[in-house]
């Protein structure tokens, strides 16, 4: 056979085979996203799980070193409403800093006499500082909140339950700090710390995460949150803007059919979207005496 009719035998692909193979790509695509983003949600997951367990066990360490006082979900530590030098004012998670390996953020804190008013103007390591305004922790962002943005720091992903996490101003009068875990009669397994909130919400009190001040209290009486029994969790919430349609003074979740919590004993467990209102809230007082229901 001449080599001339060999050569015409070989072509290239029609339009038809081009659409034909773009498209199976297409579907190929099409069937990887879904795993990839499962695998990003897992990976995502886990770092919060972790954040969510340094906090509580460095709240357990805090309480621990301070004679088993829990620190405040707003005021001055650790006293207890009483002014004294080298306190403590501000919120939670300013208090638990040296117990989650950022001694140098809280130490940069620090202000002399005639500065911080609610600590009656003593040496205060105070949330009222430059660093602490604009520090971004990573222990309290969770990858998975869509509402975290690089223009706004200090700004948590998680909540302090203020069932158990009180006020502690001198003069406010009213609540003190509880003592771990003599005060949890319920038992530290059955008993939450720390959940999901996302950062931004357009509702309720506190609405804005600020964790420098009292932005992650949920469930609180001291503060005026929805509480009792009615209340649980918001799941799938929807974010506009960057902003979660939710109500501040609950907790949230981003992740996809549950919400982490952090428990007293320092453990962390991913309570379902099946939990009742009821066991939320069983869950979350310290000495009620309930029993957990089975879809805890």
């Amino acid at each position: 056979m001449p080599i001339s009719r060999l050569l015409r035998r070989w072509r290239g692909f029609t339009l038809i085979e081009l659409l034909v193979v773009i498209a199976i790509i297409a579907i190929l695509i099409g069937l990887l996203l879904p795993a990839v983003q499962k695998v990003r949600e897992a990976a995502a997951r886990m770092s919060c799980s972790n954040n969510l367990k340094q906090i509580s066990l460095g709240t357990i360490n805090c309480a621990d070193t301070n004679e088993g006082k829990l620190p405040p979900s707003i005021g001055v530590y650790p006293g207890v409403m009483i002014n004294a030098p080298q306190q403590s004012d501000g919120g939670t998670f300013l208090h638990i800093l040296p117990y989650i390996e950022q001694d140098n953020l809280f130490k940069s804190s620090l202000v002399g006499a005639g500065v911080d008013d609610r600590n009656g103007y003593l040496p205060t390591y105070s949330q009222w500082t430059t660093k602490i305004q604009n520090a971004k922790v990573k222990a309290y962002i969770c990858p998975s909140d869509p509402t975290q943005t690089d223009s706004r720091p200090a700004r948590a992903s998680y909540a302090v339950n203020g069932q158990i996490f009180k006020y502690n101003y001198a003069g406010w009068g009213g609540s003190t700090l509880l003592k771990y875990p003599a005060n949890l009669s319920d038992g530290t397994a059955n008993t939450i710390f720390y959940t999901d909130k996302l950062a931004l919400c357009n509702t309720g009190n506190y609405p804005d995460n600020y964790w420098p001040d009292w932005g992650p209290i949920v469930s609180s009486n001291d503060e005026g949150d929805p509480t009792g029994p009615g209340f649980g969790p918001q799941f799938n919430v929807t974010v506009i803007s960057g902003q979660g349609v939710c109500n501040g003074g609950l907790s949230s979740s981003p992740h996809t059919g549950g919400i982490l919590v952090g428990l007293a004993d320092g453990s962390v467990r991913n309570v379902g979207q099946g939990i009742s209102s009821v066991t939320w809230w069983a869950a979350l007082t310290p000495s009620g005496n309930e029993v957990l229901g089975s879809n805890w």
